[in-house]
């Protein structure tokens, strides 16, 4: 099946075949930069389809491949110089979340002027972009159709969202997600998942957002396994691509919080976490509190993963045992431990993560305290 949905300015292409959906827009360009990670393009197929298209209408391109997970500052500005120096028109990127995000934030900071940095630490806004197309490689970050792009300042261990700009046009085709391994297809709709928890039950969460996290956490809860148990199914990755295109304009309503604001701390200090991952560690007992908190909301968007949760706070601890159910169902194990934390840091985790956290305190529905910080990092360092 191939539909086209829009969202404000956004046009995202779905279905197999979809490339071909962004020809007319991205003929109007003569020059465009494809921004990549090193591998995922090439061994999905999407660079040569995009790579064949470029060629057919007639328009130049040059390939810069070096996003990478988690990406830095660094990055950004790279890509940026690449745009000015070159003189790209629009920005083609083909990936995940950090290789949209990554370009998304790149062509604010090469019209805007300035670098990364300045941005991130809210020194400079945005003033004006240059036009992005994403393809998008995952089903995950919904980056492809929301405002936001997120990365590091590696030299102070800080990982932060800014809003950015919107793609003009995406792309979700499921033949190019069925190469995902067995991990990141995991850890990608995981993060979806939890895009869905959070907005649905954020202070900024509104009707709609409550609808689209619940269709979206009940897409996961079946096409996870199936994806999992086949990697080429098409349906089951086509489903879950739609979720986390739902669930990226839940979160560009009703934004993220608990979870996401403490996991940017931990893969602020160690990059080589896993987003995914990281969510998985923090979000059941994240999970505990939200839902003591809101638990009409997230009893909506829970009973996906346990039919008998009832909107009541006593259910909270029964929500956080079917979020841990399930991610152990669907292969996701291990802890922070795996990644060089422990307990002896304990505190001063604890310490940098409300200096984050409080910045954005506002968007959680419930006072967050150190010990409360505390609780949620100790149990993400259980086995």
């Amino acid at each position: 099946m191939r539909f086209s949905l829009r969202y404000g300015s956004t046009i995202v292409h779905m279905g197999e075949g979809a490339i071909g959906g962004i020809a007319d827009r991205i003929a109007t360009h003569g020059k465009v930069l494809i921004v990549t990670g090193r591998r995922s393009a090439r061994e999905s197929g999407a660079l040569g389809d995009a790579t064949k298209l470029m060629e057919r209408l007639g328009v130049t391109w040059e390939l810069y491949d070096g996003v990478f997970p988690n990406p830095a500052d660094r990055v950004v500005d790279g890509i940026a110089d690449v745009i000015r120096d070159r003189g790209s028109e629009a920005v083609l990127a083909i990936g995940g979340g950090s290789v949209v995000d990554s370009a998304k934030f790149a062509a604010v900071v090469a019209c805007s002027g300035g670098r990364a940095e300045d941005y991130l630490l809210g020194r400079r806004r945005p003033s004006c972009d240059l036009p992005v197309y994403a393809v998008n490689l995952t089903h995950g970050t919904g980056s492809e159709v929301d405002r936001y792009s997120v990365a590091s300042i590696q030299e102070r261990g800080l990982k932060i969202g800014i809003e950015t700009t919107y793609p003009r046009e995406s792309v979700d085709d499921p033949l190019y997600a069925t190469s995902l391994s067995a991990d990141h297809t995991r850890y990608t709709s995981i993060d979806a998942l939890y895009h869905a928890l959070e907005s649905s039950t954020s202070t900024a969460s509104n009707p709609m957002t409550v609808s689209l996290a619940r269709d979206a956490a009940s897409l996961v809860s079946r096409w996870l396994p199936a994806a999992l148990r086949d990697p080429r199914d098409a349906e089951a990755r086509m489903n879950l691509l739609y979720g986390a295109a739902i669930a990226g304009i839940a979160i560009d309503n009703s934004v993220t919080h608990i979870v996401h604001l403490l996991e940017h701390v931990l893969s602020g200090v160690n990059p080589g976490l896993p987003h995914g991952a990281g969510l998985a560690f923090l979000g059941p007992r994240c999970i505990r509190y939200t839902y003591a908190a809101r638990p009409a909301e997230g009893a909506q968007v829970l009973r996906a993963l346990d039919a008998g949760l009832m909107p009541i706070p006593e259910h909270a601890a029964r929500a956080e045992d079917a979020l841990r159910k399930f991610q152990e169902e669907v292969g996701i194990d291990g802890s922070l431990l795996d990644y060089g934390f422990s307990r002896d840091g304990l505190e001063s985790l604890t310490s940098r993560a409300m200096e984050i956290v409080k910045e954005d305190a506002g968007l959680i529905p419930f006072d967050v305290k150190p010990e409360i910080v505390s609780d949620i990092l100790s149990s993400a360092l259980d086995r």
